[in-house]
Parts: structure tokens; sequence; C-alpha cells
């Protein structure tokens, strides 16, 4: 994933992604949107074969390098413990068949 960011300002942020689609980016902008209390995240692809987005943030008043970091942990963070509770249910049924 390549993150070239396009336009900064107080609270907002334009960011070209390349490298991702639909799959990281809605996500992403879920959590996004659950964390920022005043403002938006949303995405635009546009075109369906190549792997470039345009990225929008505006956090309100909230520093946006703040609120964009502590939401990438928290994403990374919970797919860490989905993949823990994934490891452990197909360990229980692979000691289940044997």
């Amino acid at each position: 994933m390549r993150i070239i960011y396009r336009r900064v300002g107080k609270g907002e942020a334009e960011l070209e992604i390349y490298g991702e689609t639909h799959t990281i980016l809605n996500l992403l902008t879920s959590y996004l949107n659950q964390k920022i209390e005043k403002g938006y995240a949303a995405y635009r692809i546009e075109h369906p074969l190549k792997q470039e987005a345009l990225l929008y943030i505006n956090t309100g008043e909230k520093d946006l390098k703040e609120v964009f970091l502590k939401t990438v942990r928290k994403l990374v963070e919970d797919l860490e413990e989905l993949e823990n509770k994934v490891e452990e249910a197909a360990s229980k049924f692979m000691s289940q068949t044997t």
C-alpha cells in the first residue's frame, strides 16, 4: 500500500491510496466514522479495475494525524484479535475431527 497526501488542511485531508480496494478502505472508513464525532470519512474508487482510491477525512476540530493513527492501530488490533479467534476455533475443530 502506498499513501500520498494530496491535500491537507486543519482537521481534513485527501489521500491517494494505491494498492488497496474496497476491502480495506470500507473497513478503514467505517472505523474512522466511529471515531470521528464531528466530521466524516469517505472514499472513492474511480475505476473498478484499478487499485487506486481517494480517501477523504474530516475530523472537525480533532487532530487529524492523531485520529488517523489511533484508528489504524485499533483496526490492526481488532484484526489480530480476529486472527487469534479464528486460529483457536480452527484448532478446536481439527482436534475434534481427529
